[in-house]
């Protein structure tokens, strides 16, 4: 239960309340679960369980407190933007079958200076020739979640993330 599986954001001051909230949902299905606030209103979830049905038990049921919930891929335990290009391009070629046909990618810097942009353009020059950048209507996000001295790799499609009381239809 080393590599998180889940990376939250959750809304301001619902902080500690909010943890117990998440590990409700999870320990419906794994005892063990932890939820750490890595930085302010950013959560890491550790688990047993996989990616998948850890986003489902709390997007099944979302704690109020929850803004968006990103399923990790991929951690890499690097803030250096060319290790992040090149282990996210050879992880997301490597994935078969091919998931996605176009793509956009998302980098989001959370407490720690790193140029986003160019790891934005890196993994999508990177994947020239593997599938087709499109920003209106993509049938996958790549999302780039930098936190302290990690990426956190997710790809999902458009508005997954996102936790509403849509997402209970």
């Amino acid at each position: 239960m080393k590599e998180p599986k889940l990376l939250l954001t959750i809304k301001n001051n619902k902080n500690n309340r909010c943890i117990i909230e998440i590990l409700n949902r999870l320990y419906l299905k794994d005892l063990n679960a932890k939820a750490e606030e890595v930085i302010r209103n950013v959560v890491l979830v550790f688990t047993t369980l996989s990616p998948i049905v850890s986003y489902g038990l709390l997007i099944s049921a979302p704690p109020s407190c929850l803004a968006k919930i990103y399923p990790i891929d991929l951690v890499v335990y690097s803030t250096d933007e060319k290790q992040i290009i090149e282990k996210a391009v050879s992880y997301i070629k490597g994935v078969s079958p091919r998931i996605f046909d176009t793509f956009y990618v998302d980098c989001y810097s959370r407490g720690i200076d790193l140029n986003c942009r160019e790891i934005e353009i890196g993994i999508g020059l990177g994947l020239r020739g593997f599938a087709k950048t499109d920003f209106k209507n993509p049938d996958r996000i790549i999302v780039v979640n930098v936190v302290k001295d990690s990426a956190y790799l997710s790809i999902i499609k458009k508005g997954q993330e996102k936790v509403s009381v849509n997402s209970l239809r």
